[in-house]
């Protein structure tokens, strides 16, 4: 069984006593706006490492024949004709989303110098998790309401209705459109889900409509529809008539070695003022970015942090110490990346599922006895108590996370089947992440509720 302080009595007191930080580390200052007139110590420019900075091509590291692959499927776009449907497939941070912006730019640029109209989306298809929310995102994103007369509501129309509004927009703005659908899969349903023929599935109606929409005359500028995702056998779960009709081609994006890392940052270091970086920061990101399958975006994040944490510790050097404390501290990042958007009533689920993991002495739990431990949960916050179905329909989006796992089993005659729940990532981390959370941060985890959590556990 996990030991910890008697102090901790929140979700909160753990979150800090674990070191995870959602403030400045840097002392209080007697005028703390004095830091707006102040140049920055450490970053020259840090906008370089925001992770949806587009680097020039000189900054691009290993990608060149992916570049190359992708310009060839949008060069019709420049003349305003239709490119080729695409799916780019390979792990996180492996530079799909970067490559298809830095071509996207280019492309538009180009077509604007043969007064072709080309417009670009790219939509994080995980926070907005159906078909209809994707729609009203790519609508406000390519819409100019002033020109248009078009306005997209929220809600209150039917499906078809937004569908419609998008076509205008499109037809009234552009001659060419780009959509980039990033992580595409997040609208598919789970591998278990019962009864969802895969013609029903968000994805599958979004990828149809798209690609059909100038085959069905619905709008005259031509679309060229590109999906992102980090599973590579994505492509074989798309219903036969979308892969007819969108057709796309396939390509693997490959993990970045430690050597490639090191590269990319290096590329970058003009974001940091001269001298300041110590000559093991660059290959100790590389490395531990390397250890978590060649993730150049967790590279940049953690090269990034680590100035930062050097800046609020009031160091003249970037050190090693640095990215130690910030690869602790990215740990959660990631965590919490993972769950953006996640609804409250879903975090306080997992941290149930977290806490029993890390205060009894097992590792795998029945659905019932996580929604027991949930109830508590909610009810210590005052917060509404959903049903267990309900609960347990929330938890699965985070099995194709790779948060959760979830199993039907037996125990025999007896038991009959049931729904395991166990962990995929460390439990500490989930608690640390979801304590962050204003609302979570007051779950209380002392000595009386850990007793409990033992009791439902051992029944």
């Amino acid at each position: 069984m996990a030991s910890s302080e008697e102090q901790t009595n929140t979700l909160g007191d753990y979150a800090a006593e674990h070191g995870a930080v959602a403030y400045s580390r840097s002392k209080s200052r007697d005028d703390p706006l004095s830091v707006l007139d102040e140049e920055d110590p450490i970053f020259a420019n840090e906008d370089l490492l925001r992770i949806d900075h587009i680097p020039d091509h000189d900054k691009i590291v290993g990608r060149n024949d992916q570049i190359e692959t992708v310009a060839r499927r949008f060069k019709p776009t420049i003349d305003g004709g239709s490119g080729k449907g695409t799916l780019l497939l390979g792990k996180s941070g492996s530079g799909k989303t970067l490559v298809t912006r830095y071509v996207s730019r280019e492309v538009e640029e180009r077509g604007a110098s043969n007064d072709v109209r080309i417009g670009r989306a790219i939509i994080d298809c995980a926070q907005r998790r159906s078909e209809v929310q994707t729609i009203i995102h790519l609508s406000k994103s390519l819409n100019d309401s002033d020109k248009t007369g078009v306005e997209i509501p929220q809600s209150g129309i039917a499906t078809g209705a937004y569908y419609d509004r998008l076509w205008t927009v499109i037809d009234e703005l552009y001659d060419a459109v780009i959509v980039v659908l990033d992580e595409i899969d997040r609208l598919a349903p789970p591998d278990d889900a019962q009864n969802v023929p895969p013609e029903e599935a968000d994805d599958s109606k979004l990828l149809m409509q798209l690609s059909r929409a100038g085959e069905e005359n619905d709008v005259e500028a031509s679309i060229t529809v590109v999906g992102i995702s980090n599973d590579l056998k994505y492509g074989d779960r798309l219903d036969t008539r979308v892969e007819s009709s969108f057709a796309p081609d396939e390509i693997v994006f490959p993990a970045y070695d430690a050597t490639q890392l090191g590269d990319i940052l290096n590329r970058r270091c003009d974001a940091y003022h001269d001298g300041v970086l110590s000559d093991d920061v660059i290959p100790l990101c590389s490395a531990f970015s390397a250890q978590e399958h060649g993730d150049a975006r967790r590279a940049i994040d953690l090269f990034r942090l680590a100035g930062e944490i050097a800046r609020d510790d009031d160091a003249d050097h970037v050190r090693e110490e640095h990215v130690r404390a910030a690869n602790d501290d990215a740990e959660v990042t990631r965590i919490q990346d993972l769950i953006r958007g996640c609804p409250t009533q879903a975090k306080v689920a997992i941290a149930a599922l977290a806490a029993m993991d890390e205060y009894t002495n097992q590792s795998q739990f029945k659905a019932t006895e996580m929604y027991q431990v949930y109830r508590e949960f909610a009810d210590a916050i005052d917060m509404n108590v959903l049903g267990q179905k309900r609960i347990t329909d929330q938890l699965r989006e985070y099995e194709t996370l790779k948060i959760i796992d979830m199993t039907r089993t037996s125990d025999g005659y007896r038991e009959g089947t049931y729904l395991q729940l166990s962990l995929l990532d460390e439990a500490s981390l989930l608690l640390q992440s979801i304590g962050l959370d204003d609302r979570c941060s007051e779950i209380p985890i002392d000595s009386r509720m850990r007793q409990r959590l033992i009791d439902i556990v051992g029944r």
